[in-house]
């Protein structure tokens, strides 16, 4: 890449920043994403349950909810229309006493508030017509939750974005941004270790785990901003082949405040995971602890009693950027043009994770209205 000028950056080429590059790429206008992994969604846009979320759980007013709601039938349309796997389950939450049943109760009222289609409650005897398998004692129904194959999204929304003439550059990490008369000048660092700079007038950064030190470089203060991302480690174990099919919907247990719960992911090609749990690490590393199988078991045998403990294998893990830390008050995404910071031309999201992939068509929107 040669010292040059564009007219947006965009840093970070997972779901999101792909999902922002193709929306705004259009051949008057010079568009470079620079992502330092040699593919597209390496991180945490790859390592997820690839659930189409209906937007039921947070407050109307948030964005994790109005993009969500948003981009739930925008992700659909595009699905359908362009070829990518995908399918609508529907998914069912599981309460299996009356605490949870209770629960269940207000995620409905939080549901209808947020404009969510189709959500019902059902009994236990429904619940075992809609999946013979799962036992609860009440359920809430969501017609439009389902399942996507991220990568050919993502490999979609990357053909798109070139097709309308933006570039792709990876193995491209930035190291440096910072502001100049009437741009941003980046420094980045390319594979082969060569330093080159750019100049962007626009730059959106989508840098996911890293989204916080880029806002950094630019000027931001993490901790004053409340930008510091707290990474948290999902880990998802498969269920035995023997049980393939045996689950077609998504099953979820009842969510506790910080954590929707490991739930059962079902695949496109039938096959079954538990996942993901939920614990805050201070490095990024992607093993599966096989210790944590017994726990696994224990909360999903609650309402999948089918299961047996040797029907689960350590299978993968994800890192969400997380902006609170265990016991801190939840926070919603940040998506912020940073004009009030004197970063006029600066988009900051940060703190993306679920729903992130959901919303990533609604928050590409977003962005573009910012700018």
């Amino acid at each position: 890449m040669s010292m040059d000028s564009v007219d947006i950056l965009v840093v970070g080429a997972g779901v999101i920043g792909l999902a922002v590059a193709e929306r705004l790429a259009n051949p008057a206008r010079e568009i470079v994403v620079c992502e330092r992994n040699d593919s597209f969604g390496r991180e945490t846009s790859s390592r997820n349950s690839e659930v189409i979320h209906c937007g039921m759980y947070y407050a109307e007013d948030l964005l994790k909810t109005t993009l969500c709601v948003r981009g739930n039938p925008l992700l659909y349309e595009l699905c359908a229309r362009v070829g990518i796997p995908h399918r609508k389950t529907g998914k069912i939450v599981v309460a299996t006493n009356d605490e949870e049943a209770e629960n269940l109760h207000r995620i409905l009222a939080q549901g209808r508030a947020n404009g969510v289609p189709g959500l019902c409650l059902i009994g236990a005897q429904e619940i075992t017509q809609r999946e013979s398998e799962v036992r609860g004692c009440l359920g809430l129904y969501s017609p439009e939750s389902g399942i996507v194959d991220s990568h050919r999204l993502m490999e979609y929304l990357e053909r798109s974005a070139r097709a309308k003439g933006a570039t792709i550059a990876y193995g491209c990490e930035v190291i440096g941004v910072r502001r100049e008369a009437s741009s941003f000048s980046v420094q980045l660092r390319q594979a082969n270790m060569e330093h080159v700079e750019i100049f962007a007038a626009r730059v959106i950064n989508c840098a996911g785990l890293n989204a916080d030190r880029v806002a950094e470089m630019a000027g931001v203060d993490a901790e004053q901003s409340g930008y510091r991302i707290h990474p948290c480690k999902g880990e998802y174990f498969k269920i035995a082949d023997r049980h393939r099919q045996k689950i077609r919907q998504l099953v979820y247990p009842t969510p506790s405040p910080v954590h929707l719960g490991a739930h059962v992911v079902v695949g496109l090609d039938g096959g079954l995971k538990i996942g993901p749990d939920s614990r805050y690490v201070d490095r990024i590393d992607y093993s599966v602890d096989a210790g944590h199988q017994r726990e696994f078991f224990e909360k999903a045998h609650r309402f999948l009693p089918f299961l047996e403990y040797e029907d689960l294998s350590p299978d993968m893990s994800g890192i969400r950027p997380k902006l609170y830390r265990e016991g801190e008050p939840f926070r919603d995404f940040v998506i912020h043009e940073e004009s009030d910071r004197g970063l006029l031309g600066l988009i900051d999201l940060v703190g993306m994770e679920s729903p992130g992939l959901t919303s990533c068509l609604a928050i590409a929107e977003k962005v573009q209205r910012l700018l």
